[in-house]
């Protein structure tokens, strides 16, 4: 008999993840592109900073640098405004 608090999936499968792309006006457009092309990379830590942003590439950006997504529960990114 399953506990009702036991979720059936994973909870990792039902949460949401912050992606961000750097803007290409951002001086540092460089760091966020493969083949020229821009990259989402995961938010992987956030801190009281002027760069609180922390980017899987292991550098930190300002909010201004970024356009955020979110990646909905089937993979697929969508754009916060």
């Amino acid at each position: 008999m399953q506990s009702s608090l036991t979720p059936e999936t994973p909870t990792e499968a039902r949460s949401l993840v912050l992606f961000a792309v750097i803007r290409a006006a951002s001086k540092y457009a460089y760091q966020g592109r493969y083949t020229g092309k821009p990259v989402a990379m995961r938010v992987t830590f956030l801190e009281n900073s002027e760069y609180p942003f922390h980017l899987e590439n292991g550098n930190r950006y300002r909010r201004e640098d970024l356009t955020f997504y979110v990646q909905g529960l089937g993979g697929k990114l969508i754009k916060l405004r």
